[in-house]
């Protein structure tokens, strides 16, 4: 069975269970607390540690999409070796060295699956931990999250490591619950952006704005921040920022991918384009923030401006692809998608088989950018090409449910349909 036949059939079968756990989910209401933990932990095992089983133990497939480099550059740096300057890797300085920790006791490519997995575990739990109390049917959502097939390939199949960023983004809610002191979660969000990936500086931004006492944000940031700067400078001079190397490349699906028929070929403005993509991406998100600060609380409001800033990345930035998604699934699962209104069913589930589907069949056909009308003459082409127009209209919807819900305040309930946004 060749991988494309492979995800669509999973895209299928997720969709399904999905949808079937959603036509039966009401009969689980109401259960205790204890019983959300134990039924929360069945719903991880059979989603994520199974299928793990299944694929790596049982038929013994070799781990695929960016593992091998993860893997690469862990066993340099378990070998104390410096990162960028002996090794190299897209992600950030303590990245490497934080997938080592299952390496000592298991060396191979299919420990650092597990550890994402486990990962994922985490942020799931300590999102719910928050959350339990303060939004009514989180459970339920959560327990929705598990069944799609998006993060499912993401994290078994692919080893992706994105949510990681919502983890310390969840991280960031524990300690303002307990300390009150914005600080700390300056401190957080700067282990962020020295532990994942530079996009965590889209969040990090708008967050100022959000938070009670920005000026103590930036001292935690610096405090925390500065240091492992001036060290790496001292290390390895400039070569730290090779991994921005990465934001001229063009990926898709995203806007300009969608439009380039019609446009002609962006990528000789690439540069301009990638400043221009960031510099939107934080200026909307960081509206957001401002609205939403006078709103809610800290807690209620991240995860709302998590979604708007990295759903507007993949949407107006040229190098966005597909995978970006996992960075806000899970926030978006929590505070954006309504279980009870069939419309963002229909376009959660579209979206997550995209997911599944898109990266297989984009990079099989060689990565086209389609610059001419002429290129979509093909059947393949035209097939990936309305792939792409699909996953960039569910986050266009998805971005008007977020105006809606942040720049007119309806919180607690999400637009009934398309139709009412965009004729209201």
């Amino acid at each position: 069975m060749s991988v494309i036949v492979f995800k669509i059939a999973i895209a299928v079968l997720g969709s399904v269970v999905t949808v079937g756990w959603l036509r039966f989910r009401n009969r689980i209401d109401g259960i205790s607390g204890r019983q959300q933990k134990s039924l929360l932990g069945l719903f991880f095992i059979v989603f994520r540690v199974a299928p793990f089983v299944l694929v790596y133990i049982l038929l013994q497939q070799k781990t695929r999409s960016d593992v091998p480099v993860f893997f690469s550059a862990a066993v340099e740096a378990m070998h104390g070796k410096i990162v960028y300057r002996d090794f190299w890797t897209p992600y950030s300085p303590l990245f490497p060295y934080m997938t080592t920790l299952l390496l000592w006791f298991w060396k191979s490519a299919e420990a650092l699956v597990f550890q994402m997995i486990l990962m994922e575990g985490l942020a799931l739990w300590l999102t719910w931990r928050v959350y339990r109390t303060e939004i009514g049917d989180s459970f339920m959502r959560l327990l929705t999250y598990l069944t799609l097939p998006g993060p499912l390939v993401l994290c078994v199949l692919g080893g992706q490591e994105d949510i990681w960023m919502w983890l310390f983004g969840v991280i960031s809610i524990i300690v303002w619950q307990r300390t009150r002191d914005s600080l700390w979660i300056g401190v957080v969000m700067a282990l962020a952006l020295i532990t994942t990936k530079a996009l965590a500086l889209l969040i990090i931004v708008p967050m100022f704005f959000l938070i009670d006492k920005p000026i103590r944000y930036v001292v935690g940031l610096a405090v925390t921040g500065l240091p492992a700067l001036v060290l790496l400078i001292a290390l390895v001079g400039d070569k730290f920022l090779t991994p921005l190397q990465f934001a001229e490349m063009p990926f898709a699906p995203n806007l300009w991918t969608v439009f380039s028929p019609l446009i002609g070929d962006f990528r000789p403005y690439s540069k301009i384009l990638s400043w221009v993509g960031v510099g939107l991406t934080v200026a909307v998100s960081s509206l957001g923030a401002i609205i939403l600060k006078q709103r809610m609380s800290y807690s209620r409001a991240l995860p709302l401006l998590w979604t708007l800033c990295f759903c507007f990345m993949m949407f107006i930035h040229k190098s966005s692809f597909s995978n970006y998604a996992f960075i806000f699934l899970m926030p978006m699962m929590v505070s954006v998608i309504d279980l009870k209104n069939r419309w963002h069913i229909v376009a959660l589930v579209l979206f997550n088989a995209l997911i599944v589907i898109h990266p297989t069949y984009w990079w099989g056909l060689k990565t086209p950018i389609y610059t001419k009308w002429s290129h979509l003459a093909s059947t393949a082409n035209l097939i990936e090409y309305g792939m792409e127009v699909t996953f960039v209209g569910c986050l266009v919807y998805f971005l008007l449910i977020l105006y809606r819900m942040i720049g007119r305040g309806h919180y607690r309930q999400a637009d009934r349909s398309i139709k009412s946004v965009i004729y209201e």
